[in-house]
């Protein structure tokens, strides 16, 4: 899952709203729980996670060896949102 806000509408929560919009949709897929990974210096996907009923679960290393890594993400946040209804 990936998400981003044009400058001009930032600050409305929009990011939040649209993770839960997709929730159902996941649910229908059997996807329970979603995990989204996001960068731990980016407060304002942090915030966004969280407000759309994320749990942080924890932060890890990314494997050296991969692309992620690679491209200088060296550490993910792992977030586990339910999609139950």
């Amino acid at each position: 899952m990936g998400y981003g806000v044009l400058p001009q509408h930032r600050g409305h929560r929009y990011a939040a709203r649209a993770v839960r919009l997709l929730l159902p949709f996941a649910h229908r897929l059997a996807i329970n729980p979603l995990w989204i990974t996001c960068d731990p210096e980016n407060f304002a996907s942090r915030r966004t996670l969280e407000l759309a009923g994320a749990e942080l679960v924890e932060i890890v290393d990314v494997p050296a060896d991969c692309i992620i890594h690679r491209k200088g993400y060296p550490r993910k946040c792992r977030y586990r949102l339910s999609t139950q209804p």
